[in-house]
């Protein structure tokens, strides 16, 4: 069993992890409207990770609600679905 140090560091490097993508996210939804001709779709899909993240829901997946990997993160901080789920979700989408 994790001894309450342990546990309190992983929690103290998640919310250091959470903070790194909440400003992450901010960065893009500000260069997002400033950019000419801004992608509403983007704009959209940024904001409504943050309301994820406000709400405690950021980081799972909507379908399946398994975590989505830090890594993808960084590189699509709005994303919000898991690989799996992702890849199936596309599949659907691009074919109604």
């Amino acid at each position: 069993m994790a001894s309450l140090q342990t546990l309190m560091q992983d929690y103290t490097q998640h919310l250091a992890r959470l903070e790194e993508l909440r400003e992450l996210l901010e960065e893009r939804l500000a260069t997002a409207r400033t950019t000419e001709g801004p992608r509403a779709r983007t704009v959209a899909a940024l904001e409504a990770a943050i309301e994820r993240m406000d709400r405690g829901l950021y980081g799972t997946c909507r379908r399946c609600s398994a975590f989505i990997p830090f890594e993808t993160l960084l590189r699509s901080p709005q994303e919000p679905y898991c690989a799996t789920c992702g890849g199936d979700f596309h599949i659907l989408e691009d074919h109604p």
